[in-house]
């Protein structure tokens, strides 16, 4: 090799070992130009580094020019490739470069498989990496810890993880591993598929072996055991964890806090964040979320405040999320003033408040009966240039005609066509509750047919507000007839439209047709609910019915002691 070409091949290494491939590429081919030959190191870095850049075209051009060059270098050109393939990501290259290199009768060092096994496990390619795996034990290789590793936590994830135990052992006897990660991962596989047992077996076997369980460990088996139902356990290993000077972390304490909360244990859940504030753990919003959601489901509001002027002290904030969760809680909770208030302190804060946010306020409002400030908020959502959703719409429309303000309603409904926000069932059912209960059977038919007309309806639910409307207005006969239509069309009668037209006999005091009516519904393939059996006792003892009531109402406890209970 003359003078020049080894100054030449020094300049590709020293611009490859900078990083600086596409300079060392031009020199290549600036020699190339002129016929000379770079050396094999130079070519190899270079490959190398044009395969991590993606520029796999080019790395195998020179490939092949390394290739010619001798079959002493086959093993060491077909391995560089393949491991600057692999640690590019190119796994599906590597894997074929590997297949290349055996019909060569070429083999390949441990560090090939443990670089390809890697690449395949980080693309979610696991079965593929396992069978190198099974490749290397059939030849009698033994595979390097490091595929072990791999395999291990791969197979962990993929619902397969009595292999991964399978792998763990035999690491455990190669090289003696015992790192708690692993053993975490398998822990994690087996809580995955709901295994306690075997996860309960694995944690002994780690305290057997003198592994000393982490925070990590006792996350994965709290979280285990407080989704199947025992939480007394998940708590008991939150105390052990504490006795053994493990410091829970915050996804501890927000695992802890959930479980608490559905099963409605506030002052648990309570006491397990005044925890974690001892123990100076900031919580984030995950912590924060699955707090307010127990806090709000149990009515705890005034709690919620609080906790969120102690976010607003430190300068944490709530996402749309979790206030939009605060305001449906305070809505529920007929705490609007609270509400309000909320929304008016933290409004002008960004990422705060988006379309979710104004709908759960406009909702809760409306629902309370404040329609004035339902369309208050309404307005400012669209003012902010926020764009209202077919919920927000249906929920200011609901507030506005059971409020008596039909003609604001519709013309509301009329704009949500304009701006190409489509109603949907619930924005139509609505619409024609309010008409047919003000007596407006034009405008109630007008919209029947076109919700017909855009395959959104009518359902049950259609027909149960047409019934309750009409009869609300007076129009017994109408309801009646409606419900006729339905019978003999069999089709459409569910327990929420025979609810409907019980009520509105009750409503008229032609109770016998009520009681008909009830008989009727076995053979109209329904089962009175809750509703229907209260809905009728409370016509019966308004007429005076006093005995009737009382067989209805046993008949509705022996309905109840059949229900299997929801699990």
């Amino acid at each position: 090799m003359s003078k020049d070409s080894l100054q030449e091949s020094s300049l590709i290494r020293s611009f490859c070992q900078q990083g600086k491939i596409d300079e060392a590429y031009r020199v290549f081919l600036e020699m190339k130009a002129k016929d000379k030959v770079a050396s094999l190191n130079a070519l190899m870095l270079l490959v190398s580094g044009l395969a991590r850049l993606g520029q796999l075209e080019n790395a195998f051009h020179i490939f092949v020019q390394l290739k010619g060059m001798g079959g002493y270098y086959k093993r060491t050109i077909y391995s560089g490739l393949i491991v600057a393939l692999s640690r590019a990501g190119h796994y599906e290259e590597a894997s074929d470069l590997l297949q290349q290199a055996k019909r060569h009768g070429v083999g390949s060092p441990m560090s090939v498989f443990k670089a390809l096994v890697q690449t395949l496990v980080k693309s979610g390619h696991s079965k593929a990496a396992y069978e190198l795996y099974v490749e290397l034990k059939s030849k009698n290789r033994v595979p390097d810890a490091a595929i072990l590793d791999d395999l291990v936590f791969a197979w962990s994830q993929s619902g397969e993880v009595d292999v991964a135990y399978n792998l763990l052992q035999e690491l455990i006897l190669q090289s003696g591993a015992l790192r708690p990660s692993l053993f975490n991962a398998v822990l994690k596989g087996y809580a995955m598929e709901g295994r306690s047992v075997d996860a309960v077996k694995l944690f002994k076997e780690m305290e057997s072996k003198n592994i000393e369980p982490n925070v990590i460990t006792y996350n994965t088996l709290i979280d285990m055991f407080g989704k199947s139902g025992n939480l007394p356990e998940a708590l008991r290993l939150y105390d052990t964890m504490k006795k053994r000077d493990i410091s829970p972390s915050v996804i501890t304490f927000s695992t802890l806090i959930n479980l608490l909360g559905r099963a409605n244990l506030i002052d648990e859940a309570y006491e397990v964040w005044t925890d974690m504030r001892n123990y100076g753990i900031k919580p984030n919003l995950i912590t924060y979320n699955t707090l307010f959601k127990a806090l709000g489901r149990s009515g705890h509001i005034d709690a919620a405040t609080y906790i969120v002027e102690q976010m607003a002290e430190e300068g944490v904030y709530p996402d749309s999320y979790t206030f939009s969760i605060l305001v449906h809680s305070l809505g529920k909770a007929n705490k609007l003033a609270a509400a309000k208030s909320l929304f008016d302190k933290i409004k002008s804060k960004p990422g705060v408040v988006d379309v979710v946010t104004y709908t759960s306020l406009v909702s809760a409002m409306g629902k309370s009966g404040f329609v004035d400030e339902a369309e208050q908020y309404f307005c400012e959502m669209k003012e902010r240039g926020l764009t209202p959703t077919v919920v927000a719409y249906s929920s200011l429309i609901d507030a506005l005609t059971k409020s008596g303000k039909l003609e604001e309603g519709y013309a509301y409904f009329e704009e949500m066509e304009s701006t190409g926000c489509t109603p949907n069932a619930v924005t139509f059912n609505t619409l024609i509750h309010a008409f047919a209960k003000a007596g407006l059977p034009d405008l109630t038919n007008k919209l029947m047919k076109e919700m017909e007309a855009r395959g959104c309806g009518p359902d049950p639910y259609t027909y149960s507000s047409l019934i309750d409307g009409l009869s609300k207005s007076g129009s017994i006969d109408a309801a009646v007839k409606v419900f006729n239509e339905l019978k003999s069309l069999g089709a459409g009668l569910t327990v929420v439209v025979c609810n409907s037209i019980i009520s509105a006999y009750v409503r008229a005091n032609r109770i016998d047709d009520a009681l008909e009516c009830f008989n009727e519904m076995p053979q109209l393939g329904c089962s009175p609910d809750d509703w229907t059996y209260r809905s009728l006792c409370f016509g019966l003892k308004q007429a005076g019915r006093i005995q009737e009531a009382w067989k209805i109402e046993q008949l509705q406890q022996l309905s109840a002691s059949k229900r299997i209970p929801f699990i």
